[in-house]
């Protein structure tokens, strides 16, 4: 193939990836892990959606949603200061649906015992074994510390900008999609990571 050849093969895939809203992984470049993710805090008749820090009270109902843009494993693990575990470990087909935690129609109920709750939503294109043996039981906080450490300063969490492409939800999972009339769902925050996306939430609790 000739240079110039080549340059137009290039600058062809380059609008192609452009038009359809990809981005291109090069030979020595990390792959950028995004996913759509929300946290929905319902008090009584109130529901608000919790920022990365947030106060909550006993008796708050929490609702967990991830949205992976490519097939992902997606981990989220609760931690209470003493011990951590995997709340659910699910393989997300690209674009199929959005994963809701506990359920569609229940809620995880905030119960007061502890002064803070911890979430962590974790997406990767392969399977995180150390993670995935968090399935059959918990480990002590502090040694999920170490492990939750090493992933964020892998992943890098970003929440994404105008200047990167969104991307829109598809399809469903047990009755969610954007037919569904969920206004939550469909303004889920875009977040990116390299090589693997880690989301997390700090919940202070106040009785």
């Amino acid at each position: 193939m000739k240079p110039v050849s080549k340059f137009f093969a290039v600058v062809c895939l380059s609008g192609f990836f452009l038009a359809n809203g990809l981005v291109p992984v090069f030979a020595g470049e990390v792959e950028r892990v995004r996913a759509k993710i929300g946290v929905k805090i319902k008090r009584g008749e109130q529901v608000y959606r919790a920022k990365s820090r947030e106060r909550i009270q006993a008796g708050d109902l929490l609702r967990i949603y991830v949205h992976p843009e490519r097939s992902s494993y997606i981990y989220v693990v609760h931690t209470d200061g003493k011990t951590a575990q995997l709340l659910n470990l699910t393989r997300q087909k690209a674009q199929s649906s959005t994963l809701v935690l506990p359920s569609v129609q229940t809620y995880y109920k905030v119960d007061g015992k502890s002064p803070r709750e911890g979430l962590v939503i974790v997406c990767s294109p392969e399977e995180l074994p150390d993670l995935s043996g968090l399935e059959n039981g918990s480990m002590p906080s502090d040694e999920w510390a170490k492990m939750e450490k090493g992933l964020v300063e892998k992943s890098r969490v970003v929440v994404t900008g105008n200047d990167e492409p969104r991307f829109e939800i598809a399809g469903n999972v047990r009755g969610v999609g954007p037919g569904d009339g969920d206004p939550f769902v469909e303004e889920l925050r875009v977040f990116s990571g390299k090589g693997v996306l880690v989301k997390k939430y700090e919940l202070e609790v106040r009785k």
